[in-house]
């Protein structure tokens, strides 16, 4: 589980961010560090949520967190060997991905993602460049969208730890330290973190990738 937060002592972590404009990896030697890029919303807290508020952000996650791994499990799946089955069967493939995706849209059409953002994700700390300036010692819930159909957030509660102006892109770098969160919620973001992070690569490096004559 990760050290709690002193709840009444947040203070200024020094060098957590670079005022040159890259991303510092997230010091967790411990736990887990990706990178991502995925709609966020920040919302300002007056102070640290009630237990109560806190558990039912923790059950909202374990549910959503539980859905969107269960995607990943099934896509992980092992394909037929039998190519003639695969070749049948995809057809009826692009039918369920088309439906699933109508009434993906259809249930969140009123949902409108927020911006997306270059984020670091850790087990105890987030940091991402904000058009905004937050305090030191601010309270945030967080959300972060991972599917784009699913609009249902993972739900994080923050204090801001550093925030340094970007003279160069503008706004500022902001890392906060997450609230304790069980570690079953831990374990399971840290694999979706995983797992998003390397689909993004794979899709940025095809993008980039030189394309051969044709």
């Amino acid at each position: 589980m990760p050290d709690p937060i002193d709840y009444h002592h947040v203070f200024a972590a020094a060098g957590a961010g670079d005022p040159a404009g890259g991303f510092a990896p997230l010091r967790d030697p411990t736990g887990f560090s990706s990178r991502l890029t995925l709609p966020l919303a920040v919302d300002t807290l007056r102070h640290l949520p009630s237990r109560e508020t806190r558990e039912a952000v923790e059950r909202s996650n374990a549910k959503v967190l539980g859905f969107l791994l269960q995607g990943v499990d099934l896509a992980a799946m092992p394909r037929p060997a039998d190519e003639r089955l695969v070749e049948a069967l995809a057809p009826l493939r692009v039918k369920l991905d088309t439906l699933i995706d109508m009434v993906g849209r259809l249930s969140y059409r009123d949902i409108k993602l927020p911006p997306v953002c270059e984020i670091e994700l850790g087990s105890r700390q987030i940091a991402w460049r904000s058009p905004e300036p937050w305090q030191c010692g601010d309270w945030l819930r967080i959300e972060l969208y991972f599917d784009p159909t699913f609009r249902e957030p993972v739900v994080l509660i923050a204090a801001v730890t550093n925030c340094v102006g970007q003279e160069r892109e503008g706004g500022s770098y902001i890392t906060a330290d997450l609230a304790e969160m069980p570690q079953s919620t831990v374990e399971k973001l840290a694999r979706l973190a995983l797992v998003t992070q390397r689909h993004q690569h794979v899709r940025q490096t095809a993008r980039t990738a030189p394309k051969g004559d044709a």
